[in-house]
């Protein structure tokens, strides 16, 4: 599903609003950011299942 927004502001919002956690905003914040980038509009393309932004930190000693 492929869903196009009139400006950056609008889309922001859309995805706060779609996304379950703070790890799918970031996914769908950086596809809109690309898309803008290489496309020259503001959509997304949304498939089943969203990807999550995982951090691979380091534990601490002791």
């Amino acid at each position: 599903m492929k869903v196009r927004f009139k400006n950056r502001l609008e889309a922001i919002d859309w995805i706060a609003g779609y996304a379950e956690n703070e790890g799918q905003f970031e996914v769908l914040r950086e596809q809109l950011h690309f898309n803008f980038i290489y496309e020259g509009s503001y959509f997304l393309v949304l498939d089943e299942k969203i990807g999550e932004v995982v951090t691979l930190d380091k534990q601490p000693k002791g």
